[in-house]
């Protein structure tokens, strides 16, 4: 049976582009995801966070090539395998970037996208998704303290659009994770012209030319092809571009040698990938004031029990639920950083040291100026592509998280932090010039999992999406809306900002239909 339109991907992007067009009665809507449907309770338990992200069910455990200015190591790109995508193993925090981030996308060359146009999306965005402030405790507090004493401004809740310390909303609702599946699949779920199937695997995209009609797909049943008018794309900035790259949409130089026939000449399809990286300082804890007594069996199983019976206590939380933006650059300007702090000595995973009472505060640049690109190796589309992030390639980024450490080394020497800030872990208290701290970035420096543009809007010569239309340059009957379509990464997480996307860009390609 042949579709009106055919939506890859139903993650935070994807839900909200499906949910939009089957608003229509008369469009029939597929909405496609290759990993299982979101019934389990790590991901519906905010606590079951790190078990959700960790688990290979809900997540396609990419890794970057080796980064070279990183001592060659791998870094992790988690990136969500399951109805609701990442945003159903995410950490759950809601930050709508600063109003500059999207003035700048216009700036571009995205017509339609500056701050006075999405504002009335986003709210909206935010009214579904109602995010919720949530339960403050002894380690938050001081955390938000200590910023005060170190002379920012003080707020209840922080988003990214002023400097200052505070609580995350997070997407949790009733106790329990409000991924975008929860939020925009359940307001359609019973809408006769909108089918959602798990378990497909697109295989490649179908179409003569430059025109494309369908999929070819994997199920548990085999191979298939579904028809469609039309293709949107929101598999993400890894999986969009792993695709047009597939179909022959890209550099026709990189695809020939592949045995892959170009389709349409795009060479900034999988340019322009950038991502927030984020190093840590740890310390541990002179007083019990982390998750780590609730995290050790058996307490854990009564932190489960409370909440699948009550949706209460400990198992409501997701452990970061502070934070903070502020601006070490100097001068005027959007908050240029973001901090995090973790309840924890560690958040998607547990080395030896991590072990007992402790704390963590991650430092992350904003605005990024190194950029990569993601390609591929084979013409088998169910090979991992290369993912390249070209981490710390600008010395600017070096510097901006050097100076992290420092700030960070300050914060936590407030008598707030410093009354139960116990032993240094990292970077370690014979850490003390900027080579060593160069040192230590480049060894323990992580991705925040906020990979975007590497299928842009635009009108430049690397541009691949059209910011009015969402259509692809060059390409009839496919579109693209996700997180891989910014063409700079905004300042905060980004599932907010991919929700908008898939929001007002589905408006856009509902009108072009």
């Amino acid at each position: 049976m042949s579709r009106d339109v055919i939506v890859v991907g139903a993650g935070s992007a994807g839900c909200a582009v499906a949910e939009r067009l089957s608003r229509d009665p008369a469009c029939r809507v597929l909405l496609v995801e290759a990993g299982p449907p979101d019934r389990h309770p790590f991901i519906a338990m905010p606590a079951g966070v790190a078990k959700a992200i960790a688990s290979p069910r809900f997540n396609w455990h990419f890794q970057t090539v080796p980064q070279r200015h990183m001592d060659n190591r791998r870094l992790y790109v988690p990136r969500g395998r399951v109805l609701g995508g990442s945003s159903a193993i995410n950490a759950m925090v809601w930050v709508t970037g600063h109003a500059s981030d999207y003035d700048h996308w216009e700036a571009q060359g995205c017509t339609g996208w500056g701050w006075s146009l999405v504002k009335p999306a986003l709210d909206e965005v935010t009214r579904v998704m109602a995010p919720a402030l949530p339960e403050s405790g002894p380690s938050y507090d001081d955390f938000v303290e200590a910023g005060g004493q170190m002379g920012y401004p003080v707020h209840q809740a922080v988003e990214g659009q002023s400097e200052g310390f505070g609580l995350f909303r997070v997407n949790v609702k009733d106790g329990t994770r409000h991924s975008a599946a929860a939020a925009w699949l359940g307001r359609a779920k019973r809408r006769a012209n909108l089918e959602v199937r798990t378990g497909v695997q697109v295989l490649g995209l179908t179409g003569s030319g430059a025109r494309i009609d369908g999929l070819r797909v994997m199920t548990a049943s085999g191979e298939e092809l579904l028809s469609a008018g039309h293709v949107v794309l929101c598999a993400g900035a890894i999986g969009t571009p792993h695709l047009l790259l597939h179909a022959g949409i890209g550099p026709a130089d990189l695809l020939r040698p592949l045995g892959i026939r170009s389709r349409v000449d795009l060479p900034g399809v999988g340019e322009n990938l950038h991502d927030h990286l984020e190093v840590k300082v740890k310390h541990r804890m002179t007083e019990p004031l982390s998750l780590w007594d609730h995290a050790k069996f058996p307490n854990n199983l009564a932190v489960g029990a409370q909440w699948l019976f009550t949706r209460q206590g400990v198992g409501q939380q997701q452990g970061l639920e502070a934070g903070a933006f502020i601006r070490l650059g100097g001068g005027d300007g959007p908050p240029d950083t973001q901090l995090h702090f973790i309840n924890a000595l560690a958040f998607d995973g547990a080395t030896a040291e991590d072990r007992g009472h402790g704390f963590a505060i991650d430092v992350t640049q904003l605005r990024p100026e190194s950029r990569g690109r993601l390609t591929i190796a084979s013409n088998d589309p169910r090979q991992a592509p290369l993912i390249d992030p070209n981490f710390l390639a600008s010395e600017t980024d070096r510097i901006a998280l050097r100076d992290g450490l420092k700030m960070l080394r300050e914060l936590c020497r407030q008598p707030a932090i410093a009354r139960f800030a116990g032993e240094e872990l990292r970077p370690g208290p014979s850490v003390t010039t900027d080579a060593a701290l160069d040192a230590v970035v480049r060894a323990t420096a992580d991705s925040i999992y906020h990979p975007v543009g590497t299928a842009k809007m635009g009108t430049d010569a690397l541009a691949v999406v059209d910011p009015e239309t969402m259509g692809v340059h060059g390409v009839s009957g496919l579109s693209v809306a996700d997180a891989s379509v910014m063409p700079r990464i905004v300042g905060g997480n980004t599932n907010a900002p991919a929700i908008l996307i898939g929001a007002l860009g589905a408006e856009r390609i509902a009108a072009a239909l």
